[in-house]
């Protein structure tokens, strides 16, 4: 159905690009082909559609990223690390933690490896067993909301590249909260919408966040200030902004309804010293010492596309060398996408 109103309530809503509209009040994108039915209960593993083709087929063959078996292992030394890093610094184990959104369950192995009473959750049954076997992790299945999980009885909620595919995110993040003790926080990746940018502007530019306009499933596009607007309405008003590990098109935050303190390293190696922990540890010391060649790629990437943009608008125009700058334009994407490979997307 053709969507009338942002999660907000608003109604005033202007065209952006082909399939999204921006909400006036908050500044949210949200598709204009708003699912009508629930899609979010995976009843048919063959066909629904965050079923089992959603992770074998569907990922790889639309948008050309690894399927969930080349991510469990390509994830795990780096975004589940930086996850994880986030996470110790503002609670430590043995501490209860969900992971809404587990796909392979690499997260919630790590966590655990590093002693936290951790626990996935899954749409497809199948996705479900694929963690299970992969890592040995315990899981559930299905939406949050029917699941048997006391309230007040977890520390934390984390939802990594879920907040864009919710139908009702005001009632799914109220529910987690719920889930939460007074003091839990929810660690939350998204897609940032570029603040102030016209889609005439990102397209022009061939900005990276053009790759989210997924109109069946980013439902919800969400700028700073509408997070912010989101996680107040649901009684959550202390979020700390925190490094996302694609900077470019995600913003990365923990959000509370109590004050959030931040440890220092000293306090996190002090509580990871159980054999098994010092093996976690020693993964976020390697992750650690390559962030500046992390940041190093970021600034290639982010050189590589301006090249390509440049070059995109002179085999527009005609310009110098049609031919050649067709071949250099070739060469320059495909650099990018060497560059930029470790990004398997949402």
């Amino acid at each position: 159905m053709t969507a009338t109103a942002c999660w907000c309530g608003a109604r005033e809503l202007t065209p952006y690009g082909p399939d999204y509209a921006r909400c006036d009040a908050c500044g949210t994108l949200l598709t204009a082909a708003m699912p009508s039915g629930d899609i979010a209960r995976v009843r048919d593993d063959s066909h629904d559609l965050y079923g089992h083709d959603y992770w074998f087929g569907h990922q790889s063959q639309d948008f050309g990223y690894p399927d969930i078996d080349q991510r469990a292992r390509a994830d795990l030394p780096e975004r589940c690390t930086h996850w994880l890093r986030a996470l110790l610094r503002y609670t430590l184990p043995p501490a209860k933690v969900l992971e809404v959104g587990a796909a392979h369950g690499g997260f919630v192995a790590l966590c655990r490896q590093a002693g936290f009473d951790a626990i996935g959750l899954e749409l497809s049954p199948a996705i479900v067993e694929l963690a299970r076997r992969t890592f040995g992790v315990p899981m559930l299945q299905g939406v949050v909301e029917d699941q048997p999980i006391p309230p007040g009885s977890l520390d934390v909620v984390a939802l990594f590249d879920v907040l864009e595919h919710l139908q009702d995110p005001p009632a799914t993040m109220r529910h987690c909260l719920e889930l939460l003790k007074p003091d839990g926080l929810l660690l939350i990746q998204t897609p940032k919408v570029p603040p102030g940018a016209r889609y005439e502007d990102l397209v022009a530019g061939h900005d990276p966040f053009l790759a989210h306009f997924k109109k069946e499933e980013h439902l919800y596009l969400f700028t700073e200030e509408g997070v912010r607007e989101l996680f107040r309405r649901v009684g959550a008003t202390e979020m700390a902004i925190l490094p996302a590990i694609f900077a470019h098109y995600d913003m990365f935050f923990a959000v509370s309804r109590r004050s959030l303190v931040a440890r220092g390293d000293d306090e996190i190696a002090a509580a990871l010293r159980s054999p098994g922990q010092r093996l976690a540890l020693a993964l976020l010391d390697l992750y650690s010492q390559l962030g500046q060649s992390e940041a190093d790629r970021a600034e290639r990437l982010r050189v590589i596309q301006a090249l390509d943009s440049r070059v995109r608008t002179l085999e527009a125009g005609g310009g110098a060398g049609r031919g050649s700058g067709h071949s250099l334009g070739r060469w320059i994407r495909a650099l990018a996408r060497h560059v930029g490979m470790r990004d398997s997307g949402s």
